[in-house]
């Protein structure tokens, strides 16, 4: 996926997220840019950052773990539907 399809995706789930509000759009697309650009930035430190020592197995097990979130939730279990419903759409649109 390239970035100008990564922003179109997160600008429509913002518009979802927004209860499908028309004329948001330049505000949402703007928010999308943002989103993904801090998301490629924060990708390009991880790889480019340096490696350190790894800490002893002895600190790693006493270190507290943090619940694990769920991953499917009711309003992200209704996204693909409706993300794949719009690629129908725009494939009906492209012209061959």
């Amino acid at each position: 996926m390239d970035l100008r399809e990564e922003i179109e995706k997160v600008a429509y789930e913002l518009f979802e997220r927004d209860g499908r509000e028309h004329g948001k759009d330049r505000e949402h697309w703007l928010e999308a840019e943002s989103i993904v650009k801090a998301r490629h930035a924060e990708g390009a430190q991880k790889t480019a950052a340096p490696r350190t020592e790894k800490a002893p197995a002895a600190a790693k097990a006493a270190a507290p773990k943090a619940p694990a979130a769920k991953k499917a939730s009711a309003a992200g279990a209704a996204k693909p539907a409706a993300s794949g419903a719009r690629k129908t759409e725009r494939k009906a649109r492209t012209p061959k």
